[in-house]
């Protein structure tokens, strides 16, 4: 799954433990709701923290396209409000978990690339299919409940794991030079989706992944 430069990938770690994550695997509406929010503002975590004249706009919109989904306007905002409460409880009981996140933005095909590379330099099997795995995920968001298409992708437990072993071993200024430029974009943008890997993983979290 190359990506156009044009398109950003975002990144937020989610406590399988957590109320949230067992609802979202359960209950569309919500499901639908976090899937649709996730591309705004900096983070799922974080959404109802931006304007609230934008949130009011992104809202309605979600609320309009889904409307077969949401029902009657009440039932909508039954479902905003049970999410806006989720959230909270996931913060307080996961601190933290609101800065767990990471955004590629116009530099995913660059760092898949790259990082490709340097694993088939290292003697890695499938060196690819590998990278593609980690900035993708192995699975999707509630499948029983929402195609590819309309759900987010879903870094597993085991390959959050398995990604922060082959991350901690790779130093971040071997694939991108420190500098003002593109390359620094770049590196930036690797070293957090890198301490992201390496985060979720010291806290037992999955990670939520998509595409804007």
């Amino acid at each position: 799954m190359s990506l156009l430069m044009g398109v950003s990938v975002l990144y937020n770690a989610i406590p399988p433990s957590s109320t949230l994550y067992a609802r979202l695997q359960s209950e569309k509406a919500l499901s639908i709701l976090v899937a649709s929010l996730f591309p705004h503002g900096c983070g799922i975590f974080r959404f109802f923290e931006i304007d609230p004249e934008e949130i009011d706009e992104i809202l309605e919109y979600v609320i309009e396209t889904h409307q077969e989904i949401f029902g009657s306007e009440l039932e909508a905002d039954r479902v905003i409000a049970q999410l806006r409460s989720e959230l909270r409880l996931t913060r307080q009981a996961y601190p933290g978990i609101e800065d767990r996140r990471a955004s590629l933005e116009k530099s995913s095909v660059e760092i898949e690339k790259r990082l490709s590379q340097e694993l088939s330099r290292r003697k890695f099997t499938n060196a690819h299919k590998i990278v593609e795995k980690l900035m993708f995920g192995d699975q999707t968001l509630a499948p029983t409940l929402l195609s590819a298409e309309e759900s987010l992708g879903l870094i597993s437990r085991e390959l959050v794991s398995e990604g922060a072993g082959i991350l901690r071993q790779i130093d971040p200024e071997t694939l991108f030079a420190r500098d003002e430029g593109r390359e620094g974009w770049y590196l930036d943008h690797f070293e957090q989706w890198r301490d992201l890997y390496l985060s979720a993983d010291e806290n037992n979290e999955e990670i939520l992944v998509g595409v804007a």
